[in-house]
């Protein structure tokens, strides 16, 4: 893929201020997301994978500025969505929508599946009552579901059912960018895979791009054509999946496939299970954050913060070792 990326994120940061202590007195700094730098083309699946608590959905939520960015841009088909104002982003929100991880919470019980569905064009356009229903009628169909789904309640579904609601009212408005955070791992496998194929499908018969956001690297080889792996809210790996799974770079991104469980564990090119815990982003390490944990640290990554650099055509990493 070449031409303009739909989407472009350069330096963005979100530090959350945490109050602790008596009366809140004491207050430091998250850094949920620290300077990440990545870009999305047209047409394309980028899969952002990483612990939890590393920062995938906090930087999910401020590509669409759900949540507020520190700093940074976000550059959206040429435009820096934070430079916009309430009127002009609201006008890109039809273009870019997202789907939670949990689809019950994700849905106002107080609604029936036709006004969930519906809702974005109540917004957003001039449409009657029987036009919505009609539309809402056509989106459910197209995620699997039928008339008789549109006077229930999200209390009255499956999870999976829940899932394709939410799939629907997100597409409700023919957005270009969805970003799916999570979106299958509230659900039992055999659902997972219903709802995976979905996407595939809905990718092609709306032109989609998916910022697609999970930790279980078998769904992010099937559905991704690029991978993006997060540490501590920074980008250490990024590539073509298949490439990036079959041989990493980063010693992070070895970790995370060894945890992987496959039927042959002697069959593992890397055999090592981290050791000690994630640092906390409110006081990451200096240096490389991962260094701590890493099994091939050296005494430079203790001092200098490696950059994201390219190591071979498509890819990139920020380690020291792999300077050498």
């Amino acid at each position: 893929m070449s031409g303009r990326p739909l989407l472009e994120v350069r330096e963005l940061r979100h530090h959350f201020l945490q109050e602790s202590g008596w009366l809140a007195r004491r207050k430091r700094v998250v850094r949920a997301v620290d300077g990440v730098n990545l870009s999305i083309q047209p047409g394309e699946v980028l899969g952002l994978v990483g612990e939890s608590g590393c920062g995938k959905t906090t930087l999910g939520r401020c590509v669409l500025r759900l949540v507020e960015p520190t700093a940074g841009e976000v550059i959206f088909d040429g435009q820096d969505l934070l430079a916009l104002d309430t009127e002009a982003m609201r006008r890109v929100r039809r273009e870019m929508q997202i789907v939670f991880q949990d689809p019950l919470s994700s849905i106002d019980p107080r609604f029936s599946v036709e006004e969930a569905v519906a809702e974005p064009l109540r917004t957003h356009t001039n449409l009657s009552r029987p036009e919505r229903r009609e539309q809402a009628l056509t989106l459910l169909e197209d995620v699997g579901l039928g008339e008789q789904h549109l006077d229930r309640y999200s209390h009255e579904l499956s999870g999976g059912q829940c899932q394709r609601v939410a799939l629907a009212r997100a597409l409700a408005l023919r957005p270009r960018l969805l970003v799916l955070d999570e979106p299958t791992s509230a659900l039992d496998v055999s659902v997972q895979a219903q709802i995976i194929n979905l996407l595939v499908e809905l990718k092609k018969a709306y032109q989609l791009t998916y910022l697609f956001i999970s930790h279980d690297l078998g769904v992010v080889r099937y559905i991704s054509d690029r991978i993006a792996v997060m540490y501590l809210g920074k980008l250490v790996e990024v590539g073509p999946t298949e490439a990036v799974l079959d041989s990493p770079f980063h010693p992070y991104t070895q970790a995370l496939l060894a945890s992987v469980p496959i039927p042959e564990p002697r069959s593992r090119e890397w055999h090592f299970v981290l050791a000690g815990a994630v640092p906390s982003p409110a006081n990451p390490p200096p240096g490389c954050r991962f260094h701590t944990r890493c099994p091939s640290a050296q005494p430079i990554c203790q001092e200098q913060e490696p950059t994201l650099h390219p190591v071979s055509p498509n890819r990139q990493v920020a380690c020291h070792v792999e300077e050498k």
